[in-house]
């Protein structure tokens, strides 16, 4: 059984060679079974025949415009014995007997060809012609003529006696034997030469197909056994080029996935084990009475009720992080006042800027338009761009909230003087559940793990914009949003109606 690719190739290519030299050979078959075999050798006999019959003797009438009846026995009988069809003849080709009966009295045989064959040398016998003519029914036919008055062959109305046969054409076995060495085996020699090359050739192409396919099955078996990094060249055809593009992709992300996925059970293990060991701690010490004192025991339920509010962050993160995924993240499509967004967001987090210490600076140009979108997940993106902002400054620093139109969107840019971050996570940053160094300092009460930046990044794609990051490490980082303007009120409200 052919099993593999490189075999299956090579079969077709064998059968389509195959195929080809048994229509080559079919169709000269054809064409030499449709060629007359050579006339020479039936030309004589018929002369032989003609020669031999001695229709003068029974004609006894002078008139060159008809034939007696006892010469028209006479060539039936003749034409009986003899099996060879008789006629007579004028010298335009009209027919005044036929043995045969197809022509009658009075039709005109087509000739293909005509030609003096021979001189007789008695002048009783005259001169004796040779060619063919087209029978009533398409067929050819071969025939020797005899004026049946030689000492009169010029008249237009001189009668010929004919002697017909018809061309042969040959069977199978005559063909195979007439030009069997003149075409056959030639045919055969090359078809086995031009066999042998193309296999050569066809091996060649197949292995130019089927080797990038085996070393990308290869890597498959390896990435299944867990090793990501597995690559395949990216060579042989066009469509195979691009497979081996598509499968590297393909397995570069599935490393980039199996990464984020560590990343996130780390992350959760790690920020979910430190709130359940406090909340286990404290709630341990009001169970055993340590923090009987209404002071102690007031720090015991804060502690639980932070925690708890840092866990409740987390499912809800992890939540919204499914609906991206699933394609269930809820949009409404109203008319928002991007501006008013802004400044709500602005406010609820200035007294956290001044609790540590922050200028929280604030421009928005007048008369910002309206554009469709969802303005709670607006909000929610600029509340995760300024609390981080916030989050990564430094006491004394400052966080910057500017926004501003240009021709087709608005652009809201977060500035902040922080820490920064490193080069090497900036390509990174919007990546689920992937977080800069932990050891960079935060509030571990309101810590999260690595999914605000993704969806805040989902939250903007929705809305049709886009959002870019730049930093440099102790300068600080700066977030710019795009977000495209609705081409109309009647457009909005459209929206809004949906």
């Amino acid at each position: 059984m052919l099993l593999t690719l490189r075999d299956r190739l090579l079969a077709s290519y064998i059968a389509i060679l195959l195929i080809m030299l048994i229509l080559i050979g079919g169709v000269l078959l054809l064409f030499l079974r449709s060629v007359p075999l050579p006339t020479d050798e039936i030309a004589s006999d018929l002369t032989g025949t003609l020669l031999e019959i001695r229709v003068l003797d029974v004609i006894q009438d002078n008139s060159l415009r008809s034939i007696e009846q006892r010469t028209i026995v006479f060539l039936e009988s003749e034409s009986d014995t003899r099996d060879v069809r008789m006629l007579v003849v004028t010298s335009e080709g009209e027919v005044h007997f036929d043995s045969d009966r197809v022509f009658e009295e009075g039709d005109m045989i087509r000739e293909t060809d005509h030609d003096r064959l021979f001189f007789a040398e008695s002048p009783r016998l005259g001169a004796v012609y040779n060619g063919t003519f087209i029978n009533a029914d398409g067929s050819q036919w071969v025939y020797v003529a005899q004026p049946l008055r030689p000492y009169m062959p010029a008249r237009r109305d001189a009668l010929y006696l004919v002697a017909a046969a018809p061309v042969p054409h040959p069977s199978l076995r005559e063909v195979f034997r007439l030009f069997g060495d003149t075409f056959f085996r030639p045919l055969l020699q090359a078809g086995l030469i031009g066999l042998m090359v193309a296999i050569g050739l066809s091996v060649l192409i197949t292995r130019s197909v089927a080797r990038p396919l085996q070393q990308m099955s290869r890597a498959v078996r390896r990435i299944a056994d867990g090793d990501l990094q597995q690559r395949v060249p990216v060579d042989g055809p066009h469509e195979v080029r691009a497979l081996a593009q598509s499968f590297n992709e393909m397995a570069g992300r599935v490393s980039a996935n199996q990464q984020a996925q560590r990343d996130f059970l780390a992350n959760v293990s790690h920020d979910l084990r430190t709130p359940l060991t406090s909340i286990q701690g404290f709630s341990q010490a009001i169970v055993d009475g340590v923090a009987s004192d209404p002071e102690a025991a007031q720090h015991a339920a804060q502690v639980i009720h932070d925690e708890a509010a840092r866990m409740h962050r987390l499912v809800e993160g992890l939540l919204d992080l499914a609906r991206i995924e699933q394609g269930d993240l809820q949009m409404k499509d109203r008319a928002v006042q991007v501006d008013a967004v802004l400044r709500a967001v602005s406010e609820s987090l200035s007294v956290k800027a001044q609790e540590k210490g922050l200028a929280l600076d604030i421009e928005i140009a007048p008369d910002m338009p309206r554009i469709a979108g969802d303005g709670d997940r607006l909000a929610q993106v600029f509340t995760n761009l300024i609390d981080n902002a916030i989050k990564y400054t430094p006491a004394g620093g400052r966080v910057s909230l500017c926004a501003q139109t240009n021709d087709s969107s608005i652009v809201v840019t977060v500035r902040d003087t922080g820490e920064g971050i490193p080069a090497a996570d900036l390509p990174r940053i919007f990546e689920r559940f992937y977080q800069v160094d932990k050891s960079r300092q935060r509030d571990r009460r309101h810590a999260g793990v690595g999914l605000g930046l993704a969806i805040t990044h989902q939250i903007v794609e929705a809305h049709g914009g886009a959002i870019r990051v730049a930093s440099k490490v102790g300068e600080g980082t700066v977030f710019t949003v795009w977000l495209p303007m609705a081409a109309s009120d009647a457009q909005t409200l459209s929206l809004h109606k949906r």
